[in-house]
């Protein structure tokens, strides 16, 4: 062993004997409160794969470690972390700071400073209106998880309403599985030709704004967003004898309604939004989107603790280059058990009013102890109608995922 690798072994172990005590020490020193969790997960698909780069079996871990520091009164800083490595998929292995926040509170306002994740919306198949944060599609296709936003954000909290101001200095494109990973996007994305409309690129400064106010029983917003559209247009091309997707990003003029109405044990929801964009040869394209839909709750079923809520909503999208639910029908049926370890069950099913093409899905989470849950998720595809491209190139994917999460 040479000088050289001793010094670097040296300064390897010393770092591991001293880091750790001295992480908790500084910790100590700036009240630092530290918690998170760990998850292990398991994904398994149905059938066989379509492609021969990918598995029946993935297995990954995640961490997603979170820090608060409240520097006075008025001030504090909020971290949220996330890694996930998956042992079966290089582009599935991702990392990214979901938020890293400087909150200053003042008595009718706020303002805030960093990487953040900001949620508008009300109903349970759609968010139509939660346009600030890029989807994160390496870690789900239902647009729930979400990448960390880069932003100024303005609060005023007024008796006439919350009005928010958003800046927002960089776009973050959304990734994309590469060909071993489960389940994909065919032909593949090609992430390194992406095409922008506004010559800034990803430097494109965006802005949004929202009002929001509660009158009683009944919550409403109204937003708007001047920018990147969030979502691409995914264009068929052409290079060297392949044919491959390219990602457009065009920009977009959006104008959102969101509210909720409480109707005794039942909700009544709303999301409309309205676009004034391109498409993607930059063409103005102008579309309208909605969610409408209810959700009754059983309350105390049969004199128990369990609360039985039945769903349903309908969607409808006239630009069919974004989303698949152009023009369909979603129910579902919510059990919550209200026991000692929160066990709660989903299952939805979406059903294309077009075609007859069905997507399940179940979702069910139990806490085992104080620091353990077990989750379980499941996507399916039925009657899968031949000109449904959307739902074509999943029909081979139906997968369960089965996730045990430890929080600390």
């Amino acid at each position: 062993m040479n000088y050289f690798n001793q010094k670097s072994l040296k300064t390897v172990v010393l770092r591991a004997i001293l880091l750790p005590p001295l992480a908790i020490l500084a910790f100590q020193a700036f009240a630092v409160e530290f918690q998170g969790k760990v998850s292990a997960e398991s994904l398994l698909f149905f059938q066989q794969p379509k492609y021969t780069e990918q598995k029946s079996k993935y297995f990954s871990a995640t961490i997603e470690p979170e820090f608060y520091h409240a520097i006075n009164d008025n001030q504090e800083i909020n971290a949220k972390l996330f890694y996930r490595y998956d042992a079966q998929s290089t582009s599935r292995t991702h990392v990214d700071v979901r938020e890293l926040m400087l909150n200053y509170y003042a008595e009718d306002w706020e303002f805030n400073l960093g990487i953040g994740k900001v949620f508008w919306g009300t109903t349970e198949s759609r968010n139509l209106v939660d346009t600030i944060n890029q989807v994160d599609w390496v870690e789900s296709l239902d647009n729930e998880a979400r990448l960390g936003q880069p932003m100024v954000q303005g609060k005023l909290i007024k008796d006439w309403g919350t009005l928010d101001l958003f800046v927002l200095p960089y776009f973050r494109e959304m990734d994309f599985l590469g060909a071993e990973a489960r389940p994909r996007i065919n032909p593949v994305v090609a992430k390194d030709k992406v095409i922008y409309q506004s010559k800034s690129g990803e430097k494109q400064v965006d802005f949004a704004l929202r009002w929001g106010q509660s009158y009683a029983d009944l919550d409403i917003g109204l937003s708007t967003f001047h920018g990147t559209q969030r979502m691409p247009i995914l264009t068929p091309k052409v290079s060297n004898g392949q044919v491959e997707l390219v990602p457009v990003y065009v920009q977009t003029r959006q104008y959102g309604l969101d509210s909720q109405y409480i109707l005794g044990d039942m909700l009544l929801k709303l999301e409309l939004l309205a676009r004034d964009s391109h498409q993607a040869d930059f063409s103005k394209k102008q579309s309208f989107a909605g969610v409408a839909g209810l959700e009754y709750t059983f309350v105390g079923l049969f004199n128990s603790a369990i609360d039985l809520g039945l769903i349903a909503e309908y969607m409808y999208d006239d630009w069919q280059a974004l989303t698949p639910f152009q023009n369909d029908w979603m129910t579902g049926l919510r059990l919550v058990l209200n026991d000692q370890q929160s066990s709660e069950l989903l299952i939805g099913n979406i059903f294309d009013l077009d075609d007859g093409s069905q997507l399940w899905s179940l979702e069910a989470s139990r806490r085992i102890g104080d620091n353990w849950k077990l989750e379980l998720t499941g996507r399916w595809l039925t009657n899968v109608g031949n000109d449904n491209s959307w739902y074509q190139v999943y029909k081979q994917d139906d997968l369960v995922s089965l996730r045990g999460v430890y929080y600390f």
